[in-house]
């Protein structure tokens, strides 16, 4: 088992024992779907409004570095903090999920799957596929379209996904995305 998937299994241990709802998403949830991409992080959407920080910043104590001042902020702005497994140098993002309506749906879609040697949550493939659009119309990213691409070639809810996408402002993204997947 790799020192990501080994880092994985343990925090993803941590939080349930802590019953912190959480789901994978980012490259992780990609190498699930699609194809596998080397990465030295770890992206977890996860629920911790009203939580204290001292509680999540022990719940990793003593392996992992974590910043009490981080977690609280990440919780305050709902935006994201990083925790550093301190032996095996691996990098797991903690993005604090948002309180809109969308988020919130894409949260009760997440999926029970079994990855090597544990289960954990994770994105649905369309969710992931969307925020994979949000992020390249923001920062212009082809590798995010490839990786939509890749997604896309499985098949997918196009309903679910359309009607989504005119929410988060990504329509014409996925129109081409589609269009373009039927070019290949």
């Amino acid at each position: 088992m790799s020192a990501e998937l080994e880092v994985l299994q343990d925090a993803v241990a941590r939080l349930e024992r802590a019953g912190i709802a959480y789901m994978l998403t980012g490259s992780v949830a990609l190498s699930y779907y699609a194809e596998p991409r080397m990465t030295r992080d770890v992206d977890l959407v996860v629920e911790l409004v009203h939580r204290d920080p001292g509680s999540i910043a022990a719940l990793f104590a003593p392996d992992y570095y974590v910043s009490e001042e981080d977690v609280a902020r990440a919780i305050a702005t709902r935006t994201m903090f990083n925790v550093l497994h301190l032996g095996k140098v691996v990098k797991l993002d903690f993005i604090v999920r948002k309180d809109t309506a969308y988020r919130r749906g894409e949260f009760e879609r997440r999926r029970r799957v079994t990855l090597p040697g544990f289960e954990a949550w994770i994105v649905s493939r369309e969710d992931l596929i969307l925020s994979k659009l949000a992020w390249a119309k923001e920062s212009g990213s082809e590798l995010q379209m490839r990786d939509v691409r890749a997604l896309l070639a499985a098949g997918v809810d196009e309903a679910y996904l359309r009607s989504c996408a005119r929410e988060l402002s990504v329509g014409e993204l996925l129109e081409s995305s589609l269009h373009g997947r039927h070019d290949t």
